[in-house]
């Protein structure tokens, strides 16, 4: 098994199983609520995971434009935010979690898979191997807004992760800790995965 097939086999999972019965069984209004006064919206983690995932492997990975920025994707979810949403506060995930157009963050969350799994296809090892330098990232998360505004710290975290410590990252272990926390929050919303 190369790296290709062992990434999209986890990958795949991710998608096709772990996050298709969100999409599946969770009504829109469920969703949007937060069960509790110090966890996120369903929809928000949705939406964050995919925000990143996105920025991540195509800005930090690849070099590549964005999905996001390919087909309007902050008009059709009626989100206009370029950030992740990382330091959110409730007030602003509420907000979030209101007014997203959950179809639309569907369509983009399958948009950002193809794409990812574009890129993986094209990957060598070598392209894994070069670290990510101050200068770009601070093009990535400030100049082109993919942190958000109180979010400075996350310089500081990224320096010296390689190019493919970034896409095990944004593409695997952040998502995959995310579908913990949407199933213990489904879980309060009285939603049975059976």
């Amino acid at each position: 098994m190369d790296f290709t097939e062992l990434f999209l086999q986890r990958y795949n999972a991710l998608y096709e199983f772990w996050l298709a019965g969100v999409w599946e069984m969770v009504p829109d209004d469920l969703m949007r609520q937060r069960p509790h006064l110090q966890v996120n919206s369903i929809a928000w983690i949705l939406w964050h995971l995919t925000r990143v995932e996105d920025a991540g492997l195509n800005r930090f990975v690849v070099d590549r434009t964005q999905v996001l920025d390919e087909g309007s994707w902050m008009q059709k979810m009626n989100v206009p935010l370029r950030h992740n949403g990382s330091d959110m506060n409730f007030a602003e995930v509420d907000d979030l979690s209101q007014r997203i157009n959950l179809q639309a963050l569907h369509d983009y969350s399958k948009a950002v898979q193809i794409r990812t799994r574009e890129i993986v296809s094209q990957l060598t090892y070598n392209n894994l191997d070069s670290i990510m330098e101050e200068k770009y990232l601070r093009v990535i998360l400030f100049d082109e807004g993919l942190a958000h505004p109180k979010a400075a710290g996350l310089l500081d975290n990224y320096l010296g992760w390689t190019k493919g410590k970034c896409l095990m990252n944004f593409g695997m272990t952040h998502p995959y800790q995310h579908v913990g926390e949407i199933g213990v929050i489904a879980s309060l919303l009285g939603v049975d995965f059976g």
